[in-house]
């Protein structure tokens, strides 16, 4: 309502009182209202309105972060409301790079931005799993599903025979992972993925950099919101193991067990279900509460959360508990000079199962113990062997009921009853983090920033194991308690200074940016163990005495411990011109200085160059017919290096010096204590080197409905770290370290958007797709290969050679089964008419071809509605749940037991029980399978209450929703889970029984005041 108060001779002032909407026409509250040309402004209320006095003819403007700008001119007195339009771009006019910020429509490198909104209301603790799926080129590889456990991220493939992390910056400081960071107090995430955008930091980015942003206090009356989630999670997808029936028949074929020790171990009905008894229900919940305020002067933001995850695993042996919090403030004390802070500290506490390992498992033994065995057993129904194994004075541990365990009369492996695998056993992670900086920006010139900042980051663990008396079977037991504990700190800090300068002059647009870093980092640890020597290694079986300190008299101790530093010095600068907004080149240059922890004196530095190039062609006059369909147009060119620390560290160019033989070269009982070298060092190590060529296209299409960027990269590591050459001459000793393995990445991205509606629904299609190949491309020549991930004690798996994808799996290549004899055949690669080690060749490897995400969402009036999924093409996985020497586990049906070789089923496809060569079929592609799959990651509904409901009880907002997370797959792998991965280089695609990434049925609130 425009009311006239006053009337003068040369202007009228009215009060204006309008209504300010979002785009679902709903009150918009903290909106900025301003007279424009002036200083006169105020905000919006909850009920969206504001009362503000202007002269007759006054523009109002009103701003509101993520919409454009509405101007409203005031020149009668008619009632107005003025709806908001949703700023689909503003969040792409700029980005974070390293050490500033930068125009997206100036960018010249590959840089992709993942929003707040990809990672909210998602039942996940970690910022690497929010992150999968939603941007081309960067795959989340997962060991364990386990509470507290992380993603593993990888940009652009896999550069390394070592780790291929990325290097990790928060807020300006660099950091060894995000795990710990609460995806609610992010703002906004930045991959720098091309060699030129991830140059300025040269030594440590040759993995890509991941620049996080966490949130800022915005102005208006203030914010707080609270978050509450609670999720239920259970076992996804089911391997089908042999029933009790099909393994007594399997067992007794193949000649491992006799008919009549089946017969008196078995009742030929019962059949125990071992997922149903080692699985139940998790549950999760989370709570976060944060608080936002600011002015053109000063802003805050503070947030405090907690979240607590008891895994799927039965009891309270897989636990996860985190408290976290963020500080941010900033404060313009002069026009000129601004200081700020940010600190995110965080307290977790764990508890783990063993899982992803062919050695007591819980997870592998879920799968492999025999289906006759029971569950528990009664005191008064025990078996023979298990009475025996008491009369013997073992310990069988006992459930809450009193009753026994099963021990299986078969097995005598590694592998045991599931939960005798988690009782006896338990290992406690303890630990905090505060990472933080402060800074201080002087702006003494309007083009020229200084930037000042000291970064630091404090960690402190407690890691503690016990081992308590248990009976597995006859040979995996322990009469004793053991202990064992570490205790560790690390104490990071960073001092960085630099400049920023960004001038126009006309339709030329300079920038540059100069600076230094240093950095040093301490680590300290101190380790003790208690071992049993004939009895308990501590004073009592009791866990309340489970401490160093409360050793037995008999038990043998063990301490050790020892402080490193290391630090770092960086030197680094970028210059940037642009004209009439087309045309873009940009320059970086760094150089490291390596600690002598990793390099010698003499080639301690290295140096980084990097240049790109854009051209925004539909600036240019030819283009402007087709505009008005294709609305932005831009080609992107790059070239780099980085260099990597990952293979560097313990003096590896070092010569090594030890005591040897005793010599007595003088008269008398007089010795001489000989040294020599243990290595023969290398003054010529230096860094692994990244250099990366990259072509792109950015393009906007129908009124920017439709958004489109495309890359392709060619990546070349050089100068791997390898040990185990082989010298020209041999002195003797060990050779040290050399430079000599480089691995290709190559492959073509696209991140491809599109938005419409119809009246009040709003929708919008997402969708990424990134191909990679993967090659070694030259070993030294006096190395073969170079070993990776061992399966038992038996055989190498996976291998890292020229020619071939970074850790391939080297196996026999499986043919069939002779028809005659029911044994499995396999290529003869060398044609010697038998086979061995030398018939081994490539079965696969666990690198996809093709990884892809969609994200479709929706809104209608106060409803919303997100479906997320993510998948990969053409990697393998390699099931390694049975091993040769333990015949007596229960197996996979598909590989061992259906469509199996009998006399009476002579054209099979599968081996008969008991074959001869069942090592050599363990170590074949008959275990290789199609790891592609499709994950649905999450399907949610939300309801936002409308507004004008909420202002009476003082609420600006309320929202509540359910979801189903990572509930559906579609695969044709039949274990567990198809992105399981002993580990993340050289165990990739090895599947050993890891814990799965469970389903979660989720509900949760968000409340703003």
């Amino acid at each position: 309502i425009i009311l006239s108060i006053n009337s003068l001779k040369t202007f009228q002032l009215f009060t204006i009182i309008p209504t300010v909407l979002d785009e679902q026409s709903q009150p918009m509250i903290g909106a900025g209202v301003v007279q424009k040309g002036t200083t006169n402004g105020i905000t919006t209320d909850v009920d969206g309105t504001f009362v503000l006095t202007v002269p007759r003819g006054a523009t109002i403007e009103i701003t509101n972060l993520g919409y454009l700008t509405e101007e409203v001119v005031v020149e009668t007195a008619t009632p107005i409301n003025v709806q908001m339009k949703v700023d689909n771009l503003m969040i792409e006019e700029t980005v974070v790079v390293g050490y500033g910020v930068q125009k997206k429509s100036s960018v010249t490198g590959a840089i992709a931005s993942v929003k707040p909104e990809d990672m909210e209301n998602r039942a996940v603790l970690d910022v690497a799993s929010s992150l999968q799926g939603k941007t081309a080129g960067v795959q989340i590889i997962t060991t364990s599903g386990q509470p507290g456990a992380s993603g593993t991220i990888r940009v652009r493939g896999y550069s390394s025979n070592s780790a291929s992390d990325p290097l990790y910056v928060v807020d300006g400081v660099r950091v060894s992972s995000i795990d710990t960071i609460d995806p609610n107090d992010i703002q906004s995430i930045e991959v720098l993925k091309d060699a030129a955008s991830a140059a300025i930091y040269g030594a440590e980015a040759g993995n890509g950099v991941i620049l996080v942003t966490t949130k800022r206090g915005t102005s208006g009356n203030g914010r707080v919101t609270y978050d509450f989630q609670y999720s239920i999670s259970s076992i996804g997808k089911i391997p089908e193991v042999m029933s009790a029936a099909e393994y007594a028949e399997y067992m007794v074929d193949g000649g491992y067990i006799t008919q009549a020790a089946i017969d008196a171990n078995w009742d030929g009905v019962s059949q125990t279900d071992w997922i149903g008894a080692t699985f139940e229900k998790g549950i999760m919940q989370r709570h976060t509460v944060s608080f936002s305020n600011g002015n053109e002067q000063s802003n805050i933001y503070a947030s405090l959360s907690y979240a607590s995850n008891d895994g799927i695993v039965k009891g309270d042996k897989d636990i996860f508990n985190r408290l976290t919090g963020t500080v941010n403030a900033e404060y313009r004390i002069k026009p000129w000079l601004k200081i700020g802070t940010n600190n995110l500290f965080a307290k977790y506490a764990m508890r783990t199962v063993a899982s992803g390992s062919e050695y007591q498992s819980v997870i592998n033994a879920t799968l492999s113990l025999d289906p006759i065995t029971k569950v528990t057993y009664s005191a008064d129904e025990l078996p023979s062997h298990m009475q025996h194994a008491l009369d013997q004075g073992y310990t069988l541990i006992q459930d809450e009921n009193g009753d026994y365990y099963g021990v299986s009369p078969f097995n005598n492996s590694e592998i045991f009853n599931p939960l005798i695998t988690r009782e006896y056993a338990s290992n406690q992670r303890d630990a905090f983090n505060v990472t933080g900086a402060a800074f201080v920006e002087v702006n003494p010139w309007k083009p020229l920033i200084f930037t000042s900042r000291l970064g630091y980051r404090l960690q402190a663990s407690d890691n503690s194991s016990y081992e308590e008396p248990f009976y597995g079977n006859a040979t995996q037991n322990r009469n004793y308690v053991s202990y064992s504990a570490t205790s560790s700190n690390t104490l990071y800090y960073q001092w960085e200074n630099f400049a920023n300068y960004n001038q126009d002059f006309g339709q030329h647009s300079v920038s540059g940016m100069i600076g230094m870093s240093y950095s040093r980092r301490r680590y300290n640890y101190t380790t003790g163990s208690l071992t049993p020597n004939g009895d308990h290694a501590v004073a009592k079986v009791d866990p309340l005495f489970y401490y160093l300190n409360y050793a037995s008299a008999t038990a043998t101790r063990g301490v050790a411990g020892e402080t490193t530093e290391t630090a770092k010095l960086y030197y680094f600068g970028r210059a940037g011109y642009e004209y009439a907004n087309k045309y873009m080149v940009q320059f970086t240059f760094r150089a490291d200085a390596a600690d002598l922890a990793y390099l010698s004196k003499s080639n301690r530095w290295g140096y980084f160059p990097a240049v790109s190039a854009g051209w925004t062609i539909s600036e240019e006059e030819f283009f402007q017919p087709v505009k008005s369909v294709v609305n932005n147009l831009k080609f992107r060119a790059s070239w780099g290096q980085n260099g990597s620390l990952a293979s560097l560290g313990s003096y590896q160019y070092s010569t090594d010096m030890a005591s040897g033989t005793v010599y007595p070269l003088v008269p008398g009982l007089n010795y001489t204590v000989s040294a020599a070298p243990t290595t023969t060092g290398n003054e010529n190590l230096k860094w692994e080197t990244s250099e990366q060529l990259n072509f792109g296209i950015d393009a906007r299409f129908l009124n920017d409905r439709i958004t489109l960027s495309l890359d392709w990269f060619d990546k070349t590591t050089k100068d791997l770290l390898v040990n185990g050459a082989t010298p020209s001459l041999s002195v003797g000793g060990t050779t040290a370290a050399i430079n000599a393995g480089n691995v290709m990445n190559r492959g073509i991205e696209i991140d491809a958007s599109y938005r419409g509606s119809f009246g009040d629904f709003n929708y919008n299609i997402r969708g990424n797709l990134a191909t990679l190949k993967n090659e070694v491309t030259y070993l030294d020549p006096s190395l073969n290969r170079i070993g990776g991930t061992m399966l038992h004690s038996s055989y190498t798996l996976t291998y890292f050679e020229q020619g071939y994808p970074v850790y391939y799996f080297r196996g026999y290549e499986y043919t069939g089964v002779d028809s005659e004899t029911g044994e499995p055949t396999f290529t003869d690669v060398n044609g010697d008419g038998t086979i061995g080690a030398e018939d081994l060749m490539y079965i696969g490897d666990g690198i996809a071809d093709m990884t892809y995400g969609i994200t479709l969402s929706a809104s209608w009036k106060g409803f919303d509605f997100v479906i997320f999924g993510s998948g990969s093409q053409g990697n393998d996985i390699f099931n390694y749940l049975v091993r040769a020497d333990t015949p007596y586990n229960n197996r996979l049906r598909d590989i061992f037991y259906v469509d199996r070789w009998t006399t009476t089923n002579t054209d099979a496809t599968r081996p008969k029980a008991g074959a001869t060569n069942i090592d050599k079929y363990i170590q074949s592609s008959a275990m290789v399978f199609d790891g592609s799959y499709f994950k649905i990651k999450q399907i949610q509904l939300g309801y936002s209450i409308p507004r004008t409901l909420l202002k009476k009880v003082g609420l600006s907002s309320v929202r509540a929703y359910v979801s189903l997370d990572d509930y559906f797959t579609f695969t044709k792998y039949i274990g567990f889970d198809p992105e399981a991965s002993t580990s993340t280089t050289s165990g990739m695609g090895v599947d050993k029984g890891g814990y799965p990434t469970p389903k979660k049925l989720v509900f949760g609130v968000n409340v703003s005041f």
